[in-house]
């Protein structure tokens, strides 16, 4: 852990990260706040707060004992031999760290929880290998980097042939809005911009 002095670079590298983790963070709340409604079923909020919460609050609480630390609120060791006030608080929030990460995998098991997965199909068990194996296969990685390379040829394609881009597809699923199940409803919804290609062509 450094000590924050004016002087330094990693003050400022420090401060401009402080404003970026901060910015990112009222993104995400504006991202949330567009997409409320059909994000429901998921139910993000506590999701996004067990999340961002470790990443966040490690990072500012972090920042607080370096605070303490510049104003000699955290003092170094009187005896020659013992620790600096920068050991202090480096030890300091490695023990909260391993306090605090305790309290959010009590919450992690309720907050992603697997009732939401769960099926009445009769089912027989998956076997460990079969799983594990499933866990390290890739595949699908590079099948959506396929999609997403195919869809953005097809819009460059149809821009240049004066189409609405996806005129006459099928979009993926959409959450339902309305939908407050545990199990998330599904929609899908075809040539979404039928009725309106001749107006965007025009």
């Amino acid at each position: 852990m450094l000590t924050l002095k004016t002087g330094s670079v990693w003050f400022w590298t420090l401060i401009v990260d402080n404003f970026s983790q901060a910015w990112a963070l009222y993104c995400l709340v504006i991202f949330y706040k567009a997409l409320k409604y059909e994000l429901a079923p998921l139910k993000p909020l506590p999701k996004f707060l067990c999340v961002k919460a470790v990443v966040f609050f490690s990072f500012w609480q972090g920042f607080f004992l370096e605070l303490l630390v510049l104003f000699k609120i955290i003092k170094d060791s009187k005896d020659p031999d013992g620790y600096s006030a920068e050991d202090v608080a480096s030890t300091a929030q490695n023990m909260l760290i391993c306090i605090e990460m305790f309290g959010f995998s009590i919450a992690h098991i309720f907050v992603f929880s697997h009732k939401p997965y769960e099926t009445d199909d009769d089912l027989p068990p998956t076997q460990f290998f079969s799983t594990l194996s499933d866990v390290f296969d890739i595949r699908d990685v590079g099948n959506d980097i396929r999609a997403q390379l195919g869809m953005s040829v097809r819009e460059m394609r149809d821009r240049s042939s004066g189409r609405a881009p996806g005129d006459g597809e099928r979009m993926p699923l959409l959450f339902h809005p309305g939908s407050t199940s545990e199990h998330v409803e599904l929609e899908t919804i075809k040539d979404y911009t039928s009725n309106h290609s001749s107006e965007n062509v025009s």
